[in-house]
C-alpha cells in the first residue's frame, strides 16, 4: 500500500449526466480526506497531503477500531445541521472548539482493502465492498462513520430533488470507473448554485460599523501559471469569521500586489496586499463578462485546498444524442475528421476518441520529433483499450493521404512501412483507432544509420521500483563512462527507458552489438539483479535489460505516445533529476500531462537531437569487456 495517494476528482458540468451507465451521489459541504489504515493505525489525509489526524482523533479512533489489515479509504468529514445537511461553516465552528465527537465521515470509495489494489476495480464493486466494511462495524459507531448511499440513473431527477432539499448538488459516477489520481471527466460534479475556491490576494479597510476589513480581493490561477484576479467579495462574514480570517491575512502582508491584473485607479484605493497563500469558498450567481464575479458571498477558509491548485472551473456541457451525431460528422482536429468523436477509447476513465486527437494536436511540438518521417509500428485499437487490438506496420490503401509509405527491404522483397510527416498525419492515424506510436530508431532519409540507442527495463514480477531506478543509473553511469550522454524517459507501463541520440554514423549491426555489450556487462556485474535474455522464466525477480530494441526492424515506444493501457498512461521524458522514490512509470496520463506541460515547461531533452555522438570501435571493445 502506497504511504502517498492522491484523491480522484470530479470535473464541473452544467448538468448532470443520463443513462443507466452513471451512479449518483449527494455532494458533501466538508473536508474531503483519504484515510490510511495499516496494522491498527489510521492516519487522514487532505487532499494536498497534510497528515490532519491530530483534528479528526475521534474519527480516526472509530477507523481504528475496524478489523482492517490496511486499507485506503476516500470520503468526506462532514457536521450535519439540524436539517441532516453538512454544514461547512458548523464545521470550521466545530474544529475551532475541538469539538469532533458528533462528526461524521461519509465514505464512497476504496481504492486498496487488505492486500488487494481495487483501483482498476469497476467503482460499482468498490462500492459494494465498501457498504459491507462499513455495515460490519459495531452498531455504536454508525453515526460516525457513514456508507455514502447512490442512485442509479435518473441524474436530472436527483439533481432536482437535491437543490430543492437545499443540498450543494450531487457527484455523478461511471458505475464502470477505474480509480485515477487525478481529475477524471468519469466524476462529474453538479451543482445548485455556483461555487468554488478562489485564492485571497488583499483586502479594503472596513468602513462604518464593519471591523477588521472590508472585503477580500479574490482571484485564480490562468492556463500561464498567474494570479487572475476575480473581483471582491464583503459578505457571507460572521464577527468571529472577521477576526479569524483577519488574523491570517495580517500574518501575510507584502507590498505589492498579487495579481497579474490587479484593480486599479478608484478600486485600489485602501487596498493591503497579502501573499497569495489563503484559498476561500465563495458561492455566487454569475461570471461577468470581464470575468468578476456577481453577488458573491463568501463561506469559509479552506485549509485543505492548495491555493496554485485553484483555477477557474469550466462547466463541462453534456452532449444531447442529436448532438452526438451531430458531432460524428463535424469533429474536427488537426484538419482531420473524427468520426464516433464520443467513443470512450479509455473505459473507465472517461478519455474519448476525440479527446485523444485534441491530446496529440496539443502535444505536436514535442512527439513529432520523434515519429515525423520515421517507420511506424502502430497498436491499433479501433474499438478503444479494452477491445481487440492489433499491431500494424505497412501502409493499406485505406489510409489517407496524409499517412505516407517507407518503401523498405524485408527478407528477399520489399514493403511499405507507415510514416507521417506532420501533426495532421498523426492525428489521421488516432482517427483510425491509434493508441501507440513505435518508430524505429532512424529516419526514412537514411533508414540504415540509426540516430539513437535505446535501453528499455522491463522488471519482472516482484522488481520493486527503487531497484528499476537503480537499473537506469547504472545504465546511464555505464555509458557515460565511455563518452556517451543519455535521457530518460517512464516507458507508461512498468519500467523506464535510458536512450542516447547518436549521429547517423552506426550501422544497425554496430548498434546492436554495443547494446548487448552494455547489457551483458549489467548482467555480469549483478546476474542477482538483471538478465539479458528475454526468456519469462529467467525474469523473476530481475530486471530484463532489453537491448533488443536496437537491430533492424525493431522499434521502442515514442515520446508522448499513449500507452494503449488502462488509464491511458504517456511515455513521458524525464530530467535524470526527477528520477525518484514517489516517480511511477506510468505517472502521467492524458489527463493529466498538461499540468506538467504548462507554459514555461523545460523539456528535459530539449538538447537530444543536438547531442553529436558516435560508438567508436574502442567504446565496442570496452562493453564487450
Amino acid at each position: 500500500m502506497p504511504r502517498e495517494f492522491s484523491p480522484q476528482l470530479a470535473t464541473l458540468s452544467a448538468e448532470a449526466p443520463r443513462g443507466e451507465q452513471w451512479l449518483h451521489e449527494l455532494k458533501f459541504d466538508g473536508y474531503r480526506l483519504l484515510a490510511f489504515l495499516r496494522d491498527g493505525k489510521a492516519r487522514l489525509v487532505t487532499r494536498r497531503g497534510n497528515d490532519w489526524t491530530h483534528r479528526f482523533r475521534a474519527i480516526a479512533d472509530v477507523l481504528e477500531s475496524l478489523s482492517i489489515e490496511w486499507a485506503i479509504l476516500d470520503g468526506e468529514v462532514v457536521s450535519l445541521n439540524e436539517r441532516g445537511i453538512s454544514d461547512f461553516q458548523q464545521l470550521q465552528n466545530q474544529l475551532k472548539r475541538g469539538d469532533d465527537a458528533t462528526l461524521a465521515y461519509y465514505l464512497f470509495d476504496i481504492p486498496y482493502f487488505d492486500g488487494y489494489v481495487l483501483t482498476d476495480t469497476p467503482l460499482l464493486e468498490r462500492k459494494s465492498l465498501l457498504e459491507r466494511v462499513v455495515a460490519a462495524q459495531p452498531a455504536a459507531t454508525r453515526s460516525t462513520l457513514r456508507y455514502s448511499e447512490h442512485i442509479e440513473g435518473a441524474g436530472d431527477e436527483v439533481l432536482s430533488q437535491a437543490c430543492k432539499s437545499g443540498l450543494e448538488g450531487i457527484v455523478s459516477k461511471r458505475i464502470d470507473s477505474a480509480y485515477i489520481q487525478a481529475r477524471s471527466p468519469a466524476w462529474l460534479k453538479s451543482k445548485c448554485t455556483k461555487r468554488q475556491e478562489f485564492v485571497i490576494g488583499g483586502y479594503t479597510k472596513p468602513a462604518g460599523a464593519r471591523t477588521h476589513f472590508g472585503a477580500l480581493l479574490l482571484g485564480h490561477y490562468d492556463a500561464n501559471g498567474k494570479l487572475t484576479y476575480a473581483g471582491k467579495v464583503g459578505t457571507g462574514f460572521t464577527q468571529q469569521s472577521l477576526r479569524d480570517v483577519f488574523r491570517e491575512l495580517k500574518k501575510r502582508a507584502i507590498d505589492a500586489a498579487p495579481f497579474v491584473n490587479p484593480p486599479r485607479g478608484y478600486e485600489a484605493r485602501g487596498v493591503a496586499w497579502v501573499k497569495p497563500e489563503l484559498v476561500g469558498e465563495v458561492e455566487f450567481t454569475e461570471w461577468t463578462k470581464d470575468g468578476q464575479l456577481r453577488h458573491p458571498s463568501f463561506q469559509g477558509l479552506r485549509e485543505d485546498k492548495p491555493a496554485r491548485s485553484i483555477v477557474r472551473e469550466e462547466v463541462r456541457v453534456m452532449a444531447s444524442k442529436t448532438a452526438k451525431k451531430k458531432s460524428s460528422e463535424d469533429a474536427s482536429v488537426a484538419g482531420v475528421a473524427i468520426s464516433h468523436p464520443e467513443r470512450v477509447v479509455y473505459p473507465g476513465y472517461g478519455v474519448t476518441k476525440l479527446d485523444l486527437a485534441h491530446y496529440y494536436e496539443n502535444v505536436a511540438e514535442w512527439i513529432m520529433p520523434y515519429v515525423e518521417r520515421r517507420p511506424l509500428t502502430l497498436v491499433r485499437c479501433p474499438q478503444g483499450q479494452a477491445r481487440q487490438c492489433f499491431y500494424q506496420k505497412h501502409l493499406t490503401d485505406a489510409m489517407p493521404a496524409s499517412v505516407h509509405g517507407v518503401m523498405l527491404k524485408e527478407q528477399d522483397a520489399e514493403d511499405e512501412y507507415v510514416a507521417v510527416s506532420d501533426v495532421t498525419g498523426l492525428v489521421a492515424l488516432v482517427q483510425l483507432g491509434a493508441l501507440e506510436f513505435h518508430p524505429w530508431p532512424a529516419r526514412e532519409d537514411k533508414v540504415e544509420r540509426p540516430d539513437m540507442l535505446v535501453f528499455d527495463l522491463d522488471p519482472g514480477e516482484g522488481v520493486e521500483w527503487k531497484a528499476i531506478m537503480q537499473g537506469a543509473q547504472e545504465i546511464r553511469d555505464c555509458l557515460e563512462a565511455i563518452g556517451l550522454e543519455s535521457f530518460l524517459r517512464t516507458s507508461g507501463g512498468k519500467g523506464l527507458h535510458v536512450v542516447a541520440p547518436l549521429a547517423r554514423r552506426n550501422t544497425w549491426d554496430e548498434l546492436k552489438e554495443f547494446a548487448r555489450g552494455v547489457a551483458e556487462t549489467m548482467v555480469r556485474a549483478a546476474p542477482e539483479r538483471y538478465v539479458a535474455n528475454m526468456s519469462k522464466a529467467k525474469r523473476r525477480g530481475k530486471i530484463f535489460v532489453d537491448y533488443l530494441r536496437n537491430q533492424r526492424g525493431a522499434t521502442a515506444i515514442a515520446s508522448y505516445s499513449t500507452r494503449a493501457r488502462a488509464g491511458a498512461p504517456i511515455a513521458t521524458p524525464l530530467a535524470w533529476e526527477e528520477l525518484a522514490a514517489r516517480l511511477k512509470p506510468d505517472q502521467f496520463t492524458v489527463q493529466n500531462i498538461d499540468k506538467r506541460l504548462t507554459k514555461g515547461f523545460k523539456d528535459p531533452w530539449k538538447e537530444f537531437f543536438k547531442v553529436k555522438q558516435t560508438i567508436t570501435r574502442q567504446m565496442l571493445r570496452e562493453v564487450q569487456g
